[in-house]
């Protein structure tokens, strides 16, 4: 069948998380389209696969399918992403976070702004005060900006869906970390891609904890390899 909407969730050690994320996607109110879940289990070493397997043998939806990608090593948060988009089938994609913390609402409400349309990028705007984590956003968002040249807000806001045509635009994804959000929104304000946002609440995560956070070394290497990835993308290929 003709597929109208994908959405990639790259999946790190997400085994409690999982049943939920497969629930509230096929509570979404899609009786008048058809979609697919694409769980990239992101080299996890706890019962991900498994329980996504579950999951996949449970769903007896007639138009939603979930489908499952195992990775052996982890690619990092954009190749997880990257990864999904390869299979992807839908008409318009995009991708959120495996965690909860980005409602699946969300990311239909923003398939419904943009569909029809082709040369924009739907992505949500986070509203809610996230205290710290809210800080290093903003001084991200500053940096992006003054080193891209463009004004870049909520930059690694989920979700993200735009019209698979685009993705011919994205040719060089980076798998590290986070930038494959700041390279996306870089790469439509540059080739003047309509952006259309929509006010979303970060939820706190249930389960597990973010990689990117979990150590203060991670923590550094993460703020100081975004920071370079900026000139990176500004002045290399």
């Amino acid at each position: 069948m003709s597929i109208n909407i994908s959405l990639v969730l790259p999946c790190y050690n997400e085994e409690k998380n999982i049943p939920l994320i497969c629930d509230e996607f096929l509570e979404l109110p899609l009786q008048e389209y058809s979609a697919e879940l694409i769980l990239v289990n992101n080299g996890s070493d706890d019962d991900t696969k498994s329980v996504a397997e579950k999951a996949i043998k449970k769903n007896n939806s007639k138009n939603v399918l979930i489908k499952l990608i195992n990775l052996e090593n982890n690619q990092g948060y954009g190749g997880g992403i990257a990864e999904g988009l390869k299979i992807a089938k839908g008409d318009y994609i995009g991708w959120a976070h495996a965690d909860l913390q980005t409602p699946m609402i969300d990311f239909f409400k923003l398939y419904l702004l943009i569909k029809d349309k082709k040369n924009i990028l739907g992505k949500g705007f986070r509203v809610n005060n996230r205290g710290f984590d809210g800080i290093i956003s903003t001084l991200h968002e500053k940096l992006s900006s003054i080193i891209l040249g463009y004004p870049m807000k909520e930059i690694n806001a989920q979700p993200k869906i735009f019209n698979k045509e685009l993705l011919q635009l994205f040719s060089n994804i980076p798998y590290k970390w986070t930038t494959i959000d700041t390279y996306i929104m870089y790469i439509c304000l540059k080739n003047r891609i309509e952006i259309k946002t929509i006010e979303v609440i970060f939820n706190t995560r249930k389960y597990g904890h973010s990689k990117w956070k979990n150590n203060f070394i991670n923590f550094i290497s993460h703020i100081l390899f975004n920071f370079l990835y900026l000139f990176k993308l500004r002045f290399f290929k």
